[in-house]
């Protein structure tokens, strides 16, 4: 069982780890690179400055997940749930959160340029300073969104 485990720095490329239970597990600076990571619980995980380099996370649960500084380009994270997740810092760039639940989730200072973010659920996230160049936001939800200082899809800075 891999529930709590501690595998800091563990190189986990093209790993399947389809369904598993991590909830707890530290993989800080863990290589997840092309990792198939379907249907995971990463719940309350540690994935500081983790690879995930185009690994597909579609509908794991990441809730109040700390992934700050964790590379995610190209990830695809379709119906993935990442409410209170805490992503201060991370590289998402061109990855894939379509229909994801991000409710609450720290964004500050994330790359997602070229990020799909169709049907995603942003209420109340925090995006301050992010930045969301390129990115496709049709039908997301960005109530109460914090976006102060985000270059928005448009290459405008949010100024509010």
């Amino acid at each position: 069982m891999l529930c709590g485990a501690n595998l800091v720095e563990a190189n986990l490329s093209q790993a399947v780890l389809t369904g598993a239970n991590l909830i707890g597990t530290n993989l800080k600076k863990a290589i997840l690179y092309r990792a198939s990571l379907q249907l995971v619980n990463l719940s309350q995980a540690i994935l500081t400055e983790a690879d995930l380099r185009e690994a597909n996370l579609s509908e794991a649960l990441l809730y109040k997940t700390s992934l700050p500084k964790a590379q995610l380009p190209r990830a695809v994270l379709r119906q993935a749930i990442l409410q209170r997740a805490y992503l201060h810092g991370a590289n998402l760039s061109q990855a894939t959160f379509l229909e994801a639940n991000l409710q609450e989730a720290n964004l500050t200072n994330a790359d997602l340029s070229g990020v799909n973010l169709r049907g995603a659920n942003l209420e109340a996230a925090f995006l301050v300073e992010a930045n969301l160049f390129q990115a496709s936001v049709e039908g997301a939800n960005l109530n109460r969104t914090i976006l102060t200082g985000a270059i928005m899809p448009d290459g405008t800075i949010y100024k509010y």
